[in-house]
């Protein structure tokens, strides 16, 4: 899922630092003016063809106000909280609205999974259930057709 998503789609600290830009919506030049780097450095960080100095990324980290995990992940070798941690944190850019939204997805989703699991077990409150998905009619239509 989100992992996979990641793994798939690894992301390098040029990477890392392309997406966090972009989040804020600013360009490379607009990046390199707020961590006073120069726009050459910016530019080759993101296309991977220097390691950046410490002090690099904490003027980059600063701008940015992201955390040295957002910036520094290596989705290859983090485990799936690490990375889920990460994204939260691209989560608290986003606007109150946005942020409703996906409270409700998640919730959905957690509900959804408890009932499957209550589904998968074949009991409830200890009692043996034989939950199908189905209702009477539905049963009866499909044994009429």
């Amino acid at each position: 899922m989100l992992q996979d998503y990641y793994q798939g789609n690894f992301m390098s600290i040029g990477e890392n630092l392309k997406r966090l830009r972009r989040d804020k919506g600013w360009t490379q030049g607009e990046l390199a003016n707020k961590c006073k780097i120069q726009l050459g450095q910016i530019s080759k960080i993101e296309r991977d063809e220097t390691d950046p100095k410490l002090s690099t990324i904490y003027s980059i980290m600063n701008a940015l106000e992201c955390s040295a995990d957002a910036l520094l992940i290596d989705t290859e070798r983090s485990n799936v909280d690490s990375v889920m941690a990460v994204a939260l944190e691209r989560v608290k850019q986003i606007p109150d609205k946005d942020k409703q939204i996906l409270l409700t997805v998640i919730d959905k989703y957690c509900i959804a999974l408890s009932m499957q699991q209550l589904t998968d077990r074949k009991t409830l409150f200890g009692i043996p259930t034989f939950v199908t998905g189905s209702t009477p009619e539905m049963t009866r239509k499909s044994d009429e057709g």
